[in-house]
């Protein structure tokens, strides 16, 4: 292994100023000295540059250590006591660089406990340096020995400066320190053997003066304790857990070992730590990593924002309110449909992509989930993260969709009935009806205790929603389960717009009235069928009166109706009230609906919309009814007797009708040939109205105390963050679209398979790499690099870390080499 590969030990002479061999020096011997400036450090033997690096490359360090003793320029004792080592440690690089070269210098893992002042703490160190606290004092606030802090301070290059002289005054932050030319006469002239005493005197007073005008990020200037003590907002903790509060805020980690977060994790214990601050490794071959090109977009979306501004915290806890939320958000798009799935999956793997030692596992992410329904908010995120949506692009609650979707339920409570559209009978489940926006994405779910049709639960819905929206006035569209009248002008009323298909029997326009016409939107064109009017009755609003009476209001409801011809020869009937609207884009937008059943089929498929997170439930709200469940089998009875009434009419009708000669010339004569007949239909008559009246008897709405509806806070939390990775797979798609000619059709599944990609991870600075692995074909990998630019050009941090996201994948390499390339035999 060469060295220069390793180290950067060869000095550039350009590099160095003139005057850099007397200003800050430090002596080794009467030959060498070295300075340190702008993090680098050079070592000079006779002002001739030797060697040159960087003060944090500490394999330099050691070869230039090692070299100095090896060359016969200094002896172990000088450059240990130069260097800041042992005469033992050098000893020991000289060893091993005699037996393995400049391998031997590597830092190796220490195999005793780890240095008790961690480098995440070093921040903290300068502050209260700076502050002139006392090194006591600081080991008292860490519980640590004196000893660690003296380290640790002698690490940063941090030294107390002599206490002043009888006399004088401690010098302010803004006044110079005396360099050593100010210095006594006595204490600069001494003779030979001294000689060295003075200089080391000297160098600790210049570097003195250099670190308090230097500074740091905090400006590292010497202050006594009680001018700290004096100042506004310095506080003096009184012991470690006021401390850890202190800084709690901020974020910060006591480990430095990306696998092993034993030290964050007994402050979450001892209550000190709310969230554990993401800490990455290098990862040569981390399996899944390639989810993590999600994560900028899950920035800019907003949802961590919202769920801080409605959780606040967990309270103290290792995986907090961020880990939790993250967590979640990267097993949705992983295909980690329910917490019971997290154990089939590796924790240590899955904990690496997101910056832990290892994920949550089953019951962490229950109680998880189970600490945030309890605060009862699950509603307040919802509508929390619809405003968000909105208030990022405003134009997409033109045009909303509202529909409902039910759940089956297989438990033995006992639920309200509902049926799906893909089943004609009706079963024990829990309805949510979704609005979705102008681009078919979902924006607010809203649950329905008893399964109330459209017509009963949308105003209230469009009531949440206007909150929302403002002074906006947004195109509601629906199916034919939302049908009424009454409700069209209640919603007019409210600030919105209608939009649905037209309900019962019509009669057909004639076909000369249609016309082909065109909408486009986004580069697509849509061609229809159509015929328009402007102005048609829909229904009736009040009963019809003899007198008429403005204070009344419209007896009719009036809407525009757009007719699209089928090639059967069907004719569909849309209604609406935007009477500004093209023609064609009329039928577009309704059609448009279908986008929602799309999305409730593919939402079920590959993140299990309609699975529990709890089978709990809760009683129904105070005065709640349902339909009386003693009506339905009279009702039953009453069809079935109808149906007998009707029997045998028909039959006495067919008697009646009947060819051929009749041998009832009378009519006196056909009853009583029919007597049995009559009999039997004037029993059925009175059956059906036994029944009638018993029916009648019953009240058609009862209390629903016997039944109870599942709880749905969970749920909530779950469909708030699956919405958004939702939300985030379709800006994905957005990115590709251009670079990806099959889009519409593997979009989706391209951005799948480069989630379940295995990337390389490393930490470079204050960016976070991540490399993925080439996809199936080079036309994948092209467009996921297109992809990869896009997200780069964000400049996204990782949540919780100063870490920028730096996407890249490697190149697609051919499986067979060029003609020309191939050996000849």
């Amino acid at each position: 292994m060469s060295i220069a590969k390793h180290t950067s030990v060869l000095f550039d002479e350009s590099a160095t100023s003139e005057d850099g061999d007397h200003y800050g020096r430090t002596v080794i011997n009467r030959t060498l000295y070295f300075v340190d400036q702008a993090d680098v450090r050079v070592i000079f033997r006779w002002h001739e540059p030797l060697y040159r690096f960087p003060i944090s490359d500490t394999l330099s360090m050691r070869y230039a250590a090692v070299q100095l003793r090896l060359g016969e320029l200094a002896t172990q004792e000088e450059v240990s006591q130069s260097f800041g080592h042992s005469v033992a440690t050098q000893r020991r690089w000289e060893k091993r660089f005699q037996e393995q070269g400049i391998e031997g210098l590597e830092k190796r893992k220490s195999s005793g406990r780890p240095r008790t002042v961690p480098a995440t703490s070093d921040s903290v160190l300068r502050k209260w340096f700076a502050q002139g606290i006392t090194n006591t004092e600081m080991a008292r606030r860490l519980a640590v020995s004196d000893g660690a802090i003296h380290r640790a301070l002698a690490r940063l290059g941090l030294r107390r400066r002599p206490p002043a002289r009888p006399g004088l005054l401690w010098p302010d932050a803004d006044t110079e320190t005396p360099s050593a030319e100010q210095l006594p006469e006595g204490e600069l002239q001494a003779d030979e053997q001294k000689g060295e005493e003075t200089k080391n005197r000297k160098k600790r007073t210049e570097a003195s003066r250099l670190q308090t005008n230097a500074g740091t990020d905090d400006e590292v200037r010497c202050r006594s304790s009680s001018e700290a003590d004096g100042k506004p907002g310095f506080g003096r903790p009184e012991s470690l857990s006021e401390t850890l509060a202190t800084l709690a805020g901020e974020g910060f980690t006591i480990d430095r070992d990306p696998d092993n977060r034993v030290g964050d994790r007994g402050l979450a214990c001892l209550g000190q730590l709310d969230d554990a601050v993401p800490l990455f490794g290098d990862r040569p071959c981390l399996r899944q990593a390639g989810v993590l090109l999600a994560i900028p977009l899950l920035v800019n979306s907003g949802l961590l924002d919202v769920f801080s501004k409605v959780y606040h915290s967990l309270g103290p806890s290792f995986y907090g309110l961020r880990t939790t939320v993250v967590v979640l958000f990267v097993s949705s798009l992983l295909r980690i449909k329910r917490p019971e799935h997290f154990k089939e999956y590796n924790p240590r793997e899955l904990g690496h992509i997101v910056g832990l030692d290892r994920a949550p596992e089953v019951k962490t992410v229950r109680r998880k989930v189970t600490e945030l329904a309890a605060r009862k908010q699950a509603r307040e995120l919802m509508q929390a993260a619809a405003q968000c949506r909105i208030d990022k692009a405003p134009d997409r609650v033109a045009f909303l969709y509202v529909d409902g979707h039910v759940q089956e339920y297989h438990g033995g409570y006992a639920l309200a009935k509902a049926k799906k559209s893909q089943s004609q009978v009706a079963k024990p489940a829990a309805t949510s009806n979704w609005v979705h926006d102008a681009d078919g994405e979902p924006l607010l779910v809203v649950t329905s205790e008893m399964n109330e049709g459209l017509t009963q639960v949308l105003e209230p819905i469009l009531k949440d929603v206007k909150k929302l929206v403002g002074e906006r006035r947004p195109t509601v569209i629906f199916d034919r389960g939302g049908y009424s009248p009454k409700l069209f002008a209640r919603l007019v009323d409210l600030g919105f717009d209608v939009m649905t298909y037209r309900k019962g029997k019509t009669s057909p326009w004639p076909e000369s009235h249609f016309m082909e016409d065109e909408f486009t939107i986004n580069g697509w064109a849509y061609g229809y069928i159509v015929a328009d009017r402007k102005r048609v009755k829909v229904g009736r609003l009040r009963p019809k009166r003899k007198k008429r009476s403005r204070a009344l209001g419209p007896e009719f409801f009036w809407m525009r109706e757009v007719r699209v011809l089928r090639p059967d020869g069907h004719q569909t009937a849309i209604l609406t009230t935007r009477t500004d609207l093209a023609t064609a884009e009329v039928p577009y937008r309704q059609f448009n609906r279908w986008r929602q059943e799309n999305f409730f089929k593919y939402m079920d498929a590959e993140f299990e919309l309609d699975s529990l997170l709890e089978y709990g439930v809760q009683d129904v709200a105070d005065g709640t009814d349902r339909p009386n469940p003693a009506r339905r089998p009279i009702k039953a009875e009453l069809s079935k007797a109808r149906a007998v009434v009707q029997g045998l009419q028909a039959q006495l009708g067919d008697a009646v009708g009947s060819k051929g000669r009749s041998n009832q010339r009378t009519i006196h004569g056909f009853k009583i040939a029919h007597a049995k007949l009559r009999a039997e239909l004037a029993e059925a008559e009175a059956n059906v109205l036994r029944l009638a009246a018993q029916l009648n008897e019953l009240p058609k709405r009862v209390a629903a105390d016997d039944l109870k509806t599942l709880t749905t806070e969970k749920k909530l939390i779950a469909d708030t963050i699956k919405m958004t990775a939702y939300q985030v797979e379709t800006e994905l798609v957005a990115l590709i679209r251009d670079h990806y000619c099959r889009t519409d059709d593997e979009g989706r599944t391209l951005l799948h398979a480069a989630f379940q990609s295995t990337a390389r991870v490393e930490v470079r600075g204050e960016e976070l790499y991540v490399e993925l692995a080439p996809q199936s074909s080079p036309h994948r990998s092209e467009a996921i690099r297109t992809l990869c630019e896009k997200l780069n050009a964000l400049r996204t941090k990782f949540p919780g870390t100063c870490l920028r996201l730096n996407f890249a994948i490697q190149p697609h390499e051919p499986l067979t080499k060029p003609l020309g390339e191939c050996q000849e035999f």
